[in-house]
């Protein structure tokens, strides 16, 4: 696939060497077989209706560690300076930065 060429939202340039591509069949890998450490994390209401929604609508053997196991794999993908991140909302602010999504067109 060709990569594409984006500039940010903010009008910035994301550098000569910056493109966007499409993850690669490895970039989501972790299996639960390949899971080893459990975490808790608290969940905004809408969150956990989104991750409720998701398990819903996803085949029997999509669970909750599933998707969040995804999460975390697309994580490790994003280009972020994890080392300047200084509070939640530089870290929001840095994943708006570094995600581009496709969104569904409404017919």
């Amino acid at each position: 696939m060709r990569p594409v060429s984006y500039q940010s939202v903010l009008g910035a340039p994301t550098g000569p060497s910056s493109f966007y591509v499409r993850l690669g069949d490895d970039a989501i890998r972790t299996t639960r077989k390949k899971a080893r450490h459990e975490v808790t994390v608290a969940l905004s209401k809408s969150q956990t209706e989104w991750l409720q929604e998701a398990l819903a609508l996803s085949g029997p053997d999509i669970d909750e560690g599933a998707v969040l196991r995804a999460l975390v794999d697309l994580g490790t993908e994003l280009d972020i300076d994890w080392a300047v991140l200084a509070s939640g909302k530089s870290l929001r602010a840095a994943v708006r930065e570094s995600v581009m999504v496709r969104r569904r067109t409404v017919a």
